[in-house]
């Protein structure tokens, strides 16, 4: 399956304002880490931006709780700066979930799949009546047999 197979399937689930919002997130991230206060801005992540919400994710309930106390700044802030109208909302997430660059010894490598699921996924591709998905599937469970 070619590359542009894969694109053509990928951009028919991709929500119509992907590449702007893709083109944004990193300049609002980088607007929250100018504009929030020590130690604050280091500990935000821009997490989502859609249609109706922004999400920004602390990496404590303490710096969670500022956010939502200064929350009604924070989104006038990103209206006036990005004309941005969707509803604020602030999660709490550890550091440990948000950054995925650990190092590759604490990583651990994925389990075995068993010959019996390969098996069963070439079976159920034959009843996928569409040819690229098909392909798709046909040539995942190859790529487990080789491991």
């Amino acid at each position: 399956m070619g590359a542009s197979k894969i694109g053509r399937l990928c951009q028919s689930i991709l929500p119509p304002e992907f590449e702007q919002v893709k083109r944004q997130l990193p300049d609002i991230q980088s607007f929250l880490e100018q504009n929030l206060p020590e130690p604050v801005n280091q500990a935000v992540t821009l997490l989502t931006l859609n249609a109706d919400e922004i999400v920004i994710a602390a990496n404590s309930p303490l710096v969670a709780n500022y956010l939502r106390l200064h929350g009604k700044e924070i989104q006038q802030q990103l209206h006036e700066t990005f004309k941005l109208e969707q509803t604020l909302k602030f999660r709490t997430i550890p550091d440990s979930m948000l950054k995925l660059d650990l190092p590759p010894e604490s990583t651990r490598k994925p389990g075995q799949v068993s010959p019996e699921s390969i098996e069963a996924l070439q079976l159920n591709a034959q009843w996928i009546e569409d040819e690229d998905l098909r392909a798709a599937m046909l040539s995942l469970a190859q790529s487990l047999k080789a491991d």
